[in-house]
């Protein structure tokens, strides 16, 4: 189980790692609407923290 949390904390520390970037250059060439740009990135900052602690875990 301490295995498959770890795993899980990496996966969800790459994935946000690797969207926000995304999320950046999409906006750039497509652009959406202004606020969606902050609530991604506290999704994203609530994600890399839950990915954190599930790797921290004991």
């Amino acid at each position: 189980m301490k295995q498959v949390k770890h795993l899980l904390g990496m996966f969800l520390q790459l994935l946000t790692l690797s969207m926000l970037p995304l999320t950046i250059l999409f906006q750039l060439c497509y652009g959406f609407q202004l606020i969606v740009m902050p609530i991604l990135l506290l999704l994203g900052i609530t994600l890399f923290s839950i990915g954190t602690a599930l790797r921290e875990s004991n």
